[in-house]
C-alpha cells in the first residue's frame, strides 16, 4: 500500500517494543460486534497482524482503533467510527503520548516509564 494513501491515518502499533496485547478488562467498546471482532483467537498465529482473518485492532496504549494492514508489519489505518454500529470512536491519544514522553526529556535509547507502555498513563 502506498504511503500516499490515507496520509496521517496509517500508523505503526507502537514506536517502541511494546508487543501487541488484547484489550484489558478496563477497555470499553461500543458494541458486541466490536468486542467480537477484537477477540483475536487463531491457532496458527500469535498476533492479529500475522493473521489474514484479523480485521481490526484496538491499541489500548494510544486509545485508538484501526483496520489492520496486512503487509508484514504491525501497521493499521486509524478509524473514527465503528464499522458495525457507526458509533464515534474515541480520539487517538497518540499525539498526547508523544508530547508527554518527549516532556520527560529522556536520553536516547532510554525507554519511558512502564506506565507509558499501558493505558495507565491516560487514566492518571
Amino acid at each position: 500500500m502506498s504511503k500516499a494513501l490515507f496520509p496521517g491515518r496509517r500508523v505503526l502499533w507502537m514506536p517502541l517494543d511494546a508487543e501487541w496485547a488484547p484489550p484489558t478488562r478496563r477497555a470499553r467498546h461500543c458494541c458486541a460486534s466490536m468486542v467480537d471482532a477484537l477477540r483475536f483467537d487463531c491457532d496458527l498465529h500469535s498476533d492479529p497482524f500475522a493473521c489474514a482473518d484479523a480485521l481490526i485492532v484496538y491499541n489500548e496504549i494510544m486509545n485508538e482503533y484501526g483496520l489492520i494492514i496486512h503487509d508484514g508489519t504491525a501497521s493499521y489505518l486509524l478509524i473514527d467510527c465503528c464499522p458495525w454500529c457507526g458509533t464515534q470512536l474515541p480520539a487517538s491519544a497518540r499525539d498526547r503520548w508523544f508530547d508527554e514522553v518527549d516532556a520527560l526529556d529522556l536520553e536516547d535509547g532510554v525507554p519511558p516509564p512502564p506506565k507509558f507502555l499501558t493505558g495507565a498513563w491516560r487514566r492518571l
